[in-house]
């Protein structure tokens, strides 16, 4: 029986992967262990939390010398996984690369290292945002080697379904991301509904100004006047807001962006600028008018009301669990 180590990353985008990944995994044939750390920790199981592998008086300079290391290394070295899958984790690509493990990196935030500098100059995302596209040179050759080293790199993104999806670099291929779908219902149905993450506040200022608005949240008990708030958690109820809303809102993350094109909603994106996935996510939902970006909270969403969007799947374009099928 296939044996499988699925590292997540340290951000909360990485929690929305991971628990859908282990959905479509729970009647497959397979033994799967999950590492992951606490913000991007679902309410699953998770064998290793990577939290203890940070410094914690520098969180950024990661390190391989320390004691919690090597015993994560020599736990995952006794469960001896046929295959890491590493949402971009360092320390589980470590962990693979001393080990010979065969491991994939599968990773939304793996676009802005797949695409060619032509395709991103052509794009005009280095007209605005070359200082976040070409991060701390520490931060980038971290990421390079691990990229090199992979035996795979599948950009986790819908944009391989897209008309005239971009093309990528040799080394990289397309997975489709998960998603959820929800179906037509008078009681699911809401103006304006929005997924952020880590309760943004400009997005909640945002659509506090509609009517009938919704936020799908990391949920804290927060309440406000003229804004109803829902836990992110609930798919089922988040999906079908999704569907039956009249314009959908996020930051330009791959999952709430797929979710929008698969239910073919159209998105306006409060882009965060800080985030080079979002940036370049943003320039191409206008680029292939599935989305179109805002900058401040103060626009007037009426304006993109009920704007329809087609879709159509790419056939050679995979969800991750079809490629590990493969084997």
């Amino acid at each position: 029986m296939l044996k499988i180590l699925y590292a997540a990353s340290n951000h909360s985008g990485a929690k929305i992967q991971l628990t859908r990944f282990m959905r479509a995994m729970q009647d497959k044939p397979y033994i799967v262990k999950v590492a992951a750390y606490k913000k991007s920790s679902p309410r699953i199981n998770i064998d290793w939390t990577l939290n203890c592998l940070l410094n914690i008086y520098k969180p950024d300079l990661l390190s391989l010398d320390n004691d919690n290391f090597s015993i994560y290394l020599d736990q995952v070295k006794y469960f001896s996984p046929d295959l890491i899958i590493s949402d971009l984790e360092y320390f589980t690509s470590q962990v693979a690369s001393i080990l010979n493990i065969t491991i994939w990196q599968c990773s939304s935030s793996i676009l802005n290292f797949a695409l060619s500098h032509e395709e991103k100059y052509n794009l005009g995302a280095f007209k605005h945002y070359s200082y976040i596209l070409n991060r701390h040179p520490l931060h980038t050759q971290r990421t390079v080697n691990l990229l090199d080293n992979a035996n795979v790199n599948f950009v986790y993104s819908h944009l391989g379904d897209i008309q005239n999806s971009p093309k990528l670099k040799n080394q990289f291929e397309w997975v489709r991301p998960y998603y959820v779908i929800g179906k037509p219902s008078i009681p699911c149905k809401h103006n304006v509904v929005a997924a952020t993450l880590d309760n943004n506040k400009r997005v909640i200022h945002l659509l506090k100004q509609h009517s009938d608005s919704v936020v799908f949240s990391d949920f804290d008990g927060e309440e406000y006047s003229n804004l109803l708030m829902k836990d992110i958690g609930n798919e089922a109820e988040y999906s079908c807001n999704l569907k039956n809303s009249n314009v959908f809102v996020c930051e330009g993350q791959t999952s709430f962006l797929a979710d929008a094109f698969y239910n073919q909603k159209y998105s306006v994106i409060l882009t965060d600028l800080k985030n080079a996935e979002c940036i370049l996510n943003t320039a191409f939902a206008e680029k292939a008018q599935i989305g179109s970006a805002i900058y401040n909270s103060q626009v007037d969403l009426n304006v993109y009301m009920d704007k329809q969007i087609n879709n159509q799947l790419n056939d050679s374009c995979k969800f991750l669990h079809e490629r590990i099928d493969e084997l």
